[in-house]
């Protein structure tokens, strides 16, 4: 997947993500790798598309320059939202998720983000 995510980068010129167990940012030039999450992520609806609006906020107030980090640590935000929940299933985990991003601090994510290059 990384090989792939940095060809399509290079080729269109932009950042790509790959997300899984562990998720791949890159631009082609350089890649960031995040280890934050929960496998249950997997089994509750739009997941992928409230992380893409996440990365969406996050790179549209960062520099241009910073738009691979920028898309990493939104990753890691979301990762860590979801690591905190104490669902039992999906149901509670889509709950947990929202009021768990809603609430997040700089200190817990500081202290809980896990991206590495």
């Amino acid at each position: 997947a990384v090989d792939a995510a940095k060809l399509l980068a290079t080729q269109y010129k932009c950042v790509v993500a790959v997300s899984g167990a562990v998720d791949v940012v890159t631009d082609g030039k350089q890649e960031l790798f995040v280890r934050n999450g929960v496998p249950m992520l997997t089994k509750i609806t739009a997941a992928g598309c409230s992380v893409t609006a996440l990365i969406a906020a996050f790179v549209a107030t960062s520099p241009p320059e910073e738009r691979v980090s920028a898309t990493a640590h939104a990753l890691a935000y979301f990762g860590v939202a979801a690591e905190e929940s104490s669902a039992k299933g999906p149901g509670s985990l889509r709950v947990d998720l929202l009021d768990n991003l809603y609430t997040m601090d700089e200190s817990r994510i500081n202290e809980q983000a896990v991206v590495e290059k």
